[in-house]
């Protein structure tokens, strides 16, 4: 996680890699075990697991929300409560896009493209990871900046990025398990194309939207002194997190991936 937040205090890290590896336990549950065809389960979780983000006991002995409590026990008394709320929204988008793969799962149903990129932007959990930029650098960002037509673009093609290229790497361990939920799987049922020429085409999308990052990285207006400081620390921390995520695909054991997957 160093890589993806460079400047982050050993203390901040070590709550990010514990938060982290949660979201992974409880997205590999999801997409590899029978809890993943459960709608009924995820569906009752997922407001225990809110009213944990904003204060609320784990009135439960289950280990994972005994893990969630204190991840958020220790995090809150550092943070600003709207941050904090925008943070527990974001989550609830994540929990919402599990509940509809799980539905998926359990009909049999492979997304069309269109859907499954609008939800992409969820499942992913990437808008809470770009959130944690502003924690960890103590950054001021206002709504209206973060609303901005520009900046907003920026997040949602760093999220389009980062989901894409996890597409395009894990497709060998998505197969293999049967899942239904990813780019290149959606465009080959979709065009009724083979594997290869989908992620032929999923390359090309995610090619194209990185040019399109680049391109908004020039339109980026000017607000005032110090906001425009804490948004270009915002930017190079998008920039980190696009790079910091490429970097760990192919370093780490979890999909397989090797250099010559490179384009």
């Amino acid at each position: 996680m160093a890589r993806c937040y460079p400047n982050a205090s050993l203390v901040d890290l070590q709550w990010i890699s514990d938060w982290v590896s949660w979201i992974f336990l409880f997205d590999d549950q999801n997409d590899e075990a029978e809890q993943g065809r459960e709608t009924e389960r995820l569906t009752e979780c997922r407001p225990l697991l809110l009213n944990i983000m904003r204060g609320g006991a784990a009135q439960d002995d289950n280990q994972m929300l005994q893990a969630w409590h204190d991840l958020w026990a220790r995090i809150r008394p550092k943070v600003n409560p709207d941050w904090l709320e925008r943070l527990t929204q974001q989550h609830d988008d994540y929990f919402l896009a599990c509940i509809w793969e799980a539905s998926n799962r359990k009909a049999g149903i492979v997304p069309d493209t269109n859907t499954y990129l609008l939800k992409r932007l969820d499942s992913g959990a990437v808008y809470p990871c770009l959130s944690i930029i502003e924690f960890v650098g103590q950054l001021n960002l206002p709504e209206n900046v973060l609303c901005h037509p520009v900046v907003s673009n920026l997040s949602l093609s760093t999220n389009n990025l980062v989901c894409w290229s996890n597409d395009i790497v894990s497709l060998e361990k998505e197969v293999k398990n049967g899942d239904m939920h990813n780019l290149v799987i959606a465009l080959s049922n979709e065009r009724q194309i083979s594997l290869q020429q989908a992620t032929d085409k999923a390359v090309v999308m995610h090619d194209t939207e990185m040019e399109r990052f680049a391109a908004l990285i020039d339109q980026v207006p000017q607000f005032s002194t110090q906001i425009d400081i804490d948004l270009q620390s915002y930017i190079e921390g998008l920039k980190f997190w696009i790079q910091g995520n490429l970097d760990w695909s192919f370093e780490s054991q979890r999909y397989g991936a090797t250099p010559t997957h490179r384009r």
